[in-house]
């Protein structure tokens, strides 16, 4: 499930280039049930070692301008929008009516205020083209001489599209419960090599790499629907991996 939150605020609003740990926060502490929240943030959906939250979401969008000095975007009145994504719709609802009744949200020092919220209806596919909002993130970590490194993979790399079927099965597992079928499958590829554009950005103190451009995507019903609702690749939750469906194939 999918919408896109409106929030309106008077004077200029200043975040930071990197604000995905802004956004974050305020989802976070919009969740009124204290349950269901130490649930998302401390246990998630399991797979093994592996948690899921099961949600992603867009940075800001607006009229802005870009401070290079101060790494910083400075919106203009009145309003940015931001798109929230997942796949239980227990927490859309429960993210919506909080938004909707309180008059203390804050992005960082900023007092802003929700203007609407509209749910965006748009349906996955087995094989569509699609532009990805936030980047694409697909990695791994190892130990070398005793440190921890992280690899991040380009789309170019034979590695990556495996990586992403791996993840999104894992998903799938993680959410259902049962293991998938040994013929679900799931692809990845660019489709511009030109467009594909490297992103960096960086959530709390950890830096991800990341892509953005066009790409085929191709597999299961199952596996696309779910993808599309919560992120392909890593770090969903930390914003990045979500898609819009340019057109169906």
């Amino acid at each position: 499930m999918r919408i896109k939150i409106t929030l309106t605020f008077d004077g200029k609003l200043i975040v930071p280039i990197n604000h995905q740990e802004w956004l974050h926060g305020l989802i976070y502490h919009s969740i009124r049930d204290d349950g269901y929240r130490d649930f998302l943030h401390n246990t998630g959906y399991q797979q093994g070692k592996r948690q899921f939250r099961m949600f992603t979401f867009s940075k800001l969008n607006g009229s802005h301008r870009l401070d290079r000095n101060s790494h910083t975007l400075e919106f203009s009145p009145p309003h940015v929008s931001f798109i929230f994504s997942a796949y239980d719709k227990k927490l859309v609802q429960e993210l919506v009516s909080s938004l909707l009744i309180r008059d203390d949200l804050r992005l960082g020092s900023h007092l802003v205020r929700v203007g609407s919220v509209e749910q965006i209806h748009d349906t996955a596919s087995e094989k569509m083209v699609i532009h990805f909002l936030t980047p694409v993130t697909m990695y791994s970590t190892f130990l070398l001489h005793d440190k921890k490194k992280t690899y991040f993979y380009s789309p170019w790399e034979e590695e990556f599209s495996p990586l992403i079927k791996a993840n999104a099965l894992k998903k799938y597992e993680a959410l259902y419960g049962e293991v998938p079928a040994s013929d679900m499958t799931i692809s990845l590829s660019p489709l511009h090599r030109e467009r594909i554009k490297p992103r960096t950005s960086r959530f709390k103190s950890t830096v991800i790499k990341g892509w953005t451009g066009e790409f085929i995507l191709e597999g299961d019903l199952e596996l696309t629907r779910l993808t599309y609702d919560v992120g392909l690749g890593g770090k969903n939750s930390n914003g990045h991996g979500l898609y819009e469906i340019v057109r169906h194939l």
